[in-house]
Protein backbone atom coordinates (compact mmCIF):
# COMPACT_ATOMS: atom_id res chain seq x y z
CA UNK A 1 0.00 0.00 0.00
CA UNK A 2 1.68 3.64 -0.90
CA UNK A 3 2.17 6.43 1.37
CA UNK A 4 0.24 9.41 1.01
CA UNK A 5 2.21 12.51 0.42
CA UNK A 6 1.77 13.83 3.60
CA UNK A 7 2.62 11.00 5.59
CA UNK A 8 6.00 11.04 3.59
CA UNK A 9 6.97 13.93 4.38
CA UNK A 10 6.39 13.75 7.73
CA UNK A 11 8.42 10.52 8.10
CA UNK A 12 11.76 12.85 6.71
CA UNK A 13 10.81 15.80 8.61
CA UNK A 14 10.79 13.37 11.81
CA UNK A 15 14.68 11.87 10.02
CA UNK A 16 15.95 15.32 9.79
CA UNK A 17 14.69 17.10 12.69
CA UNK A 18 17.80 18.58 13.06
CA UNK A 19 17.69 20.31 10.19
CA UNK A 20 15.24 22.96 11.59
CA UNK A 21 16.83 22.73 14.97
CA UNK A 22 19.38 24.40 13.56
CA UNK A 23 17.57 27.02 12.04
CA UNK A 24 16.33 27.72 15.31
CA UNK A 25 19.16 27.86 16.62
CA UNK A 26 20.47 30.36 14.11
CA UNK A 27 17.29 32.69 15.10
CA UNK A 28 18.27 32.17 18.64
CA UNK A 29 21.93 33.14 18.02
CA UNK A 30 21.12 36.49 16.06
CA UNK A 31 18.60 37.45 18.58
CA UNK A 32 21.07 37.15 21.26
CA UNK A 33 23.33 38.88 19.44
CA UNK A 34 21.01 41.66 18.73
CA UNK A 35 20.62 41.92 22.31
CA UNK A 36 24.44 41.96 23.51
CA UNK A 37 26.17 43.76 21.29
CA UNK A 38 26.86 47.03 23.17
CA UNK A 39 26.65 50.92 21.22
CA UNK A 40 24.41 48.47 18.16
CA UNK A 41 23.57 50.91 15.36
CA UNK A 42 20.55 50.61 12.63
CA UNK A 43 23.31 50.02 10.10
CA UNK A 44 24.74 46.90 12.62
CA UNK A 45 21.23 45.57 12.97
CA UNK A 46 20.63 45.71 8.87
CA UNK A 47 24.41 43.54 8.69
CA UNK A 48 23.57 41.01 11.40
CA UNK A 49 19.80 40.52 10.02
CA UNK A 50 21.81 40.02 6.42
CA UNK A 51 23.77 37.32 7.54
CA UNK A 52 21.25 35.37 9.68
CA UNK A 53 18.95 35.90 7.08
CA UNK A 54 21.43 34.66 4.49
CA UNK A 55 22.55 31.36 6.85
CA UNK A 56 18.99 30.67 7.67
CA UNK A 57 17.74 31.05 3.23
CA UNK A 58 20.69 28.52 2.44
CA UNK A 59 19.68 26.10 5.34
CA UNK A 60 15.94 26.01 4.58
CA UNK A 61 16.22 25.51 1.24
CA UNK A 62 19.14 22.44 1.81
CA UNK A 63 16.41 21.11 4.34
CA UNK A 64 13.46 21.41 1.67
CA UNK A 65 15.68 19.79 -0.76
CA UNK A 66 16.54 17.26 1.26
CA UNK A 67 12.84 16.79 3.82
CA UNK A 68 11.08 16.75 0.53
CA UNK A 69 10.49 14.26 -1.54
CA UNK A 70 9.92 16.94 -4.67
CA UNK A 71 10.18 20.47 -5.12
CA UNK A 72 6.36 20.57 -5.39
CA UNK A 73 5.90 18.99 -1.92
CA UNK A 74 9.07 21.87 -0.57
CA UNK A 75 7.18 24.74 -2.28
CA UNK A 76 6.46 26.54 1.28
CA UNK A 77 10.24 25.74 2.58
CA UNK A 78 11.98 26.44 -0.72
CA UNK A 79 9.44 29.70 -1.49
CA UNK A 80 11.19 30.83 2.34
CA UNK A 81 14.40 29.91 2.01
CA UNK A 82 15.01 32.02 -1.13
CA UNK A 83 12.98 34.51 0.03
CA UNK A 84 15.27 34.66 2.92
CA UNK A 85 18.17 34.78 0.61
CA UNK A 86 17.49 37.25 -1.14
CA UNK A 87 16.67 39.88 1.10
CA UNK A 88 19.73 38.54 3.48
CA UNK A 89 22.02 39.91 0.05
CA UNK A 90 19.80 42.94 0.02
CA UNK A 91 20.32 43.94 3.43
CA UNK A 92 24.21 42.94 3.00
CA UNK A 93 24.43 45.21 0.00
CA UNK A 94 22.30 48.06 0.86
CA UNK A 95 23.17 48.68 4.43
CA UNK A 96 23.71 52.46 4.27
CA UNK A 97 20.10 53.18 3.57
CA UNK A 98 18.70 51.21 6.61
CA UNK A 99 15.10 52.87 7.01
CA UNK A 100 13.83 51.83 3.54
CA UNK A 101 15.14 48.42 4.75
CA UNK A 102 12.23 48.37 7.42
CA UNK A 103 9.41 48.14 4.51
CA UNK A 104 11.44 44.86 2.91
CA UNK A 105 11.64 43.40 6.35
CA UNK A 106 8.20 43.58 7.02
CA UNK A 107 7.60 41.78 3.87
CA UNK A 108 10.06 39.67 4.48
CA UNK A 109 8.07 38.68 7.77
CA UNK A 110 4.69 38.35 5.73
CA UNK A 111 6.73 35.97 3.03
CA UNK A 112 8.08 33.67 5.74
CA UNK A 113 4.80 33.83 8.31
CA UNK A 114 2.71 32.76 5.14
CA UNK A 115 5.25 29.89 4.46
CA UNK A 116 5.53 28.90 8.17
CA UNK A 117 1.43 28.49 8.05
CA UNK A 118 1.65 26.31 4.70
CA UNK A 119 4.12 24.22 6.54
CA UNK A 120 2.59 24.02 9.54
CA UNK A 121 -1.01 23.21 7.47
CA UNK A 122 1.18 19.83 6.03
CA UNK A 123 1.56 18.58 9.47
CA UNK A 124 -1.08 16.83 11.35
CA UNK A 125 -2.74 18.99 13.79
CA UNK A 126 -2.41 16.39 17.03
CA UNK A 127 1.31 17.22 16.80
CA UNK A 128 2.67 19.49 18.70
CA UNK A 129 4.88 20.53 15.90
CA UNK A 130 2.40 21.68 13.62
CA UNK A 131 0.87 24.34 16.51
CA UNK A 132 4.46 25.78 17.38
CA UNK A 133 5.27 25.64 13.18
CA UNK A 134 2.15 27.78 13.24
CA UNK A 135 3.72 29.86 16.36
CA UNK A 136 7.00 30.95 14.33
CA UNK A 137 3.88 31.79 11.18
CA UNK A 138 2.32 34.18 13.31
CA UNK A 139 5.21 35.68 14.87
CA UNK A 140 6.92 36.50 11.61
CA UNK A 141 3.63 38.22 10.77
CA UNK A 142 3.27 39.45 13.68
CA UNK A 143 6.91 41.19 13.04
CA UNK A 144 5.88 42.24 10.13
CA UNK A 145 3.13 44.34 11.81
CA UNK A 146 5.57 45.44 14.27
CA UNK A 147 7.79 46.60 12.24
CA UNK A 148 5.43 48.67 9.98
CA UNK A 149 4.82 50.54 13.11
CA UNK A 150 8.31 51.41 14.01
CA UNK A 151 9.54 53.00 11.06
CA UNK A 152 10.82 55.86 13.21
CA UNK A 153 11.13 54.60 16.33
CA UNK A 154 14.59 54.45 17.69
CA UNK A 155 17.23 51.69 16.88
CA UNK A 156 16.97 50.34 20.57
CA UNK A 157 13.74 49.62 20.08
CA UNK A 158 13.64 48.18 16.93
CA UNK A 159 16.44 46.02 17.73
CA UNK A 160 14.45 44.87 20.68
CA UNK A 161 11.69 44.12 18.53
CA UNK A 162 13.88 42.36 16.30
CA UNK A 163 15.85 40.27 18.61
CA UNK A 164 12.05 39.44 20.31
CA UNK A 165 11.04 38.06 17.53
CA UNK A 166 14.24 36.06 16.38
CA UNK A 167 13.79 34.64 19.73
CA UNK A 168 10.41 33.17 19.59
CA UNK A 169 10.66 32.23 16.11
CA UNK A 170 13.94 30.20 17.40
CA UNK A 171 12.54 28.61 20.15
CA UNK A 172 9.14 27.91 18.28
CA UNK A 173 11.20 26.16 15.48
CA UNK A 174 13.56 23.95 17.93
CA UNK A 175 11.16 22.92 19.99
CA UNK A 176 8.74 21.41 16.74
CA UNK A 177 12.09 20.02 15.84
CA UNK A 178 12.42 18.31 19.17
CA UNK A 179 8.78 16.72 18.47
CA UNK A 180 9.33 15.37 15.39
CA UNK A 181 12.06 12.50 16.73
CA UNK A 182 9.05 12.17 19.83
CA UNK A 183 6.86 11.13 17.49
CA UNK A 184 8.84 7.99 16.46
CA UNK A 185 10.42 7.13 19.78
CA UNK A 186 7.84 6.91 22.18
CA UNK A 187 5.87 4.15 19.98
CA UNK A 188 3.59 6.18 18.57
CA UNK A 189 2.72 5.72 15.06
CA UNK A 190 4.52 9.08 13.04
CA UNK A 191 1.62 9.53 11.22
CA UNK A 192 -1.90 9.79 13.75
Amino acid sequence: MPQSAAATTMQSLVRNWWMMAIRGALAIGFGVAVLTWQNLTLSHVVALFGVYALLDGIWTVAAALRVAGSAFQAWPLLAEGVASIALGALALAWPVVPRELVYLLAGWGVATGVMELAAAGAIPRSRPAAWLLATAGVSSLFLALLVLMLPHADVDLVSRVIAAYAQVFGVALLLAALDFPRGRSDGRAVIP
